[in-house]
């Protein structure tokens, strides 16, 4: 079947950590090629090492002080936590390696110890790691997208008095295991502020070799990330979030949707199918959030015969950006030519 395109700081395991300290949109359109075939400086340079296209965050809250109907409540967290991955905060990452939004996988409340006071990084990695092997939560996915958030009770502090969050990994029967830890002062705008910094950074840094600040971008130590540049903050979904660092818009942002008209239609593209037979297009570029219905119409009527079926197949190609992949077939005994047409819908 013929296919065709239509474009549409401590170091920890020899790694030095992301953390935040205390006090501290990308929109392309579909595009159309043959099958293989700001102006300002970026502050953020891609250093090529692993990313996580779609982030799956999976909330651990640490102790008995959670079933103390604490305020805000595990489950508050949880919710807040949902809102923001499905909103528009993260479609800003697709300028980093197509990045996209991603989702929480699971939760888990913890209760057979304590976090102590002025924990590590490594008490921190141990308890995963022991949760882990104990089977009460999961193992990492099987593409390694898994991001274990700690979640901790109010009152509890790092042994670093500096910093409230953090991100770092560890390593389990040789795979990394991605990690943060996150400090709670009761209020929920602070705990998602928080959150939703170490969150992007892991994304776009879990491991300090992606995409890190060039010389002079921080005057903090540790790894130089997306976040730690800025400290504005937004609201998005009905959950506080902070800005971090955009290359393309050469500022800290807060994506927001597009300001899309829906329903969007238009042709894709125009093409010919032989008789009785079938043929593949593929289309891409087309964003992971926006839902988009497919239609292949005869471009010459002949009443009294049926022309035309099609199926379509997608293909995440990264986090942000699906490919759409349309077999047509001819139903007929002579040539069809035909225009694939699209409908954007709306987000989802």
């Amino acid at each position: 079947m013929p296919t065709k395109a239509v474009e549409a700081p401590e170091v920890h395991g020899g790694v030095v950590h992301s953390g935040l300290y205390a006090g501290e949109a990308c929109v392309i359109e579909p595009s159309v090629a043959p099958l293989g075939g700001a102006g300002a400086a970026a502050k953020f340079v891609d250093n090529g090492g692993t990313v996580l296209q779609v982030t799956q965050v999976f909330l651990i809250y640490w102790g008995n002080a959670w079933t103390a109907n604490p305020n805000p409540s595990a489950a508050q967290i949880t919710a807040a936590c949902q809102n923001m991955m499905v909103s528009s905060y993260m479609t800003g990452l697709a300028q980093y390696r197509g990045i996209g939004r991603g989702f929480v996988r699971g939760s888990a409340v913890i209760t057979s110890s304590n976090p102590p006071n002025s924990f590590t990084d490594s008490q921190v990695s141990n308890f995963i790691d022991g949760q882990i092997t104990a089977g009460t939560i999961p193992g990492p996915d099987v593409d390694n997208q898994t991001l274990y958030c700690v979640i901790m009770p109010q009152g509890v502090s790092s042994s670093n008095a500096n910093f409230i969050g953090e991100h770092t990994y560890y390593t389990r029967a040789g795979q990394r295991i991605h990690f943060a830890w996150i400090t709670n002062n009761g209020n929920l705008g602070s705990i998602t502020t928080i959150l939703s910094h170490e969150v992007v950074e892991s994304a776009t840094d879990p491991e300090g070799s992606a995409w890190l600040g060039v010389a002079g971008t921080c005057n903090q130590g540790g790894w130089c990330e997306i976040g730690d540049v800025c400290s504005s903050t937004g609201v998005l979904n009905g959950v506080t979030v902070q800005s971090f660092w955009s290359n393309q818009a050469a500022a800290c942002a807060v994506p927001a949707w597009p300001n899309y008209a829906y329903p969007r239609i238009g042709v894709q593209w125009t093409g010919t199918v032989a008789a009785n037979s079938s043929a593949r297009w593929f289309t891409f570029n087309w964003n992971e959030w926006e839902l988009v219905v497919w239609r292949m119409l005869p471009t010459v009527p002949r009443p009294g015969a049926a022309e035309l079926t099609w199926d379509v197949a997608i293909e995440r190609a990264s986090g942000n950006y699906l490919t759409y992949w349309i077999t047509v077939t001819n139903l007929t005994p002579v040539p069809v030519t035909f225009e694939g047409r699209y409908c954007v819908l709306g987000r989802i």
